[in-house]
């Protein structure tokens, strides 16, 4: 609609810009034009405007909308990909020791009167005991390891900066995480996160390297195939053409009838039509 009114709008100037254009070069005509038709120009011209301004007001609208929405599908997929992780990742809780139904009692001991078989009480020697010190024994203290709440903690909190649209801090706390915690659960996630921090900043020869190493050391991940894809995407905004066709052709035999496969498809759709091979 706002495509129809703008061809509207510019054919209505043409026609007026053509109009006011005649009357000023030919100033006899000029002179000759009815005050009522020259009064209709101007009115038109106003509402041209008007119209002008309101299809522009429309269409920031629709952008800052079309904002709002790309902005909430990335939070949602975002919180998804934590929810389906939360859930893979979940590990039945065994307690300690024994079962609360196989306990048993403890056997309590004798009870001993504090009247029978009293020790003897001697006179104290008059001569004191030599007594040597012992010294303190040396301890050194160890940092505990984390725990899991820590660690989960940890991932957490990087992965909410990266929901906030705080890239620099999400990238800065996943390879953190991924410092301190190498074989986690998480780390696959994390590794594939850190990659995603690095790639919509544009810093595409590290988010490469990033992504890379997710298929080198977490090739069974369940994020391996859309790592793959982004390996594609990242190679084609360096203009590496060759190589982000491998990968996109990849996923695709990898990974057919899939999302994956037809995001892949578009890619190499749009390259082709530019050209690039």
């Amino acid at each position: 609609m706002t495509r129809r009114f703008s061809n509207k709008a510019l054919m209505v100037s043409s026609a007026l810009a053509i109009a006011f254009s005649t009357l000023l070069l030919n100033p006899a005509r000029a002179q000759e034009a009815d005050p009522a038709m020259m009064t209709n120009l101007v009115l038109q011209v106003q509402e041209l405007q008007d119209e002008v301004r309101s299809l522009r007001g429309q269409l920031e609208m629709q952008t800052r909308e079309l904002e709002n929405l790309k902005r909430r599908q990335r939070d949602q997929y975002l919180d998804l990909d934590q929810r389906i992780s939360d859930i893979r990742n979940a590990q039945p809780v065994i307690p300690s020791g024994s079962a609360a139904g196989d306990a048993q009692p403890r056997p309590q001991g004798p009870t001993v009167s504090p009247s029978l078989d009293a020790p003897e009480v001697r006179d104290p020697m008059e001569s004191q005991s030599e007594v040597v010190g012992i010294g303190e024994p040396t301890v050194q203290s160890q940092a505990a390891p984390p725990s899991a709440a820590d660690e989960k903690a940890d991932y957490d909190q990087a992965f909410q900066a990266l929901k906030e649209l705080r890239y620099a801090d999400a990238a800065e706390d996943f390879q953190s995480f991924l410092d301190q915690y190498p074989t986690s659960e998480y780390a696959d996630n994390a590794q594939y996160w850190l990659g995603e921090s690095y790639y919509v900043t544009r810093n595409y020869d590290i988010a490469l390297t990033a992504f890379q190493g997710l298929l080198d050391q977490y090739p069974e991940s369940p994020k391996a195939p859309d790592a793959l894809l982004k390996i594609g995407y990242t190679y084609y905004e360096l203009e590496q053409w060759d190589n982000a066709r491998a990968a996109l052709t990849q996923v695709q035999e990898m990974y057919p009838d899939s999302t994956l496969s037809r995001l892949a498809e578009n890619r190499l759709r749009s390259m082709r039509m530019e050209g690039h091979y």
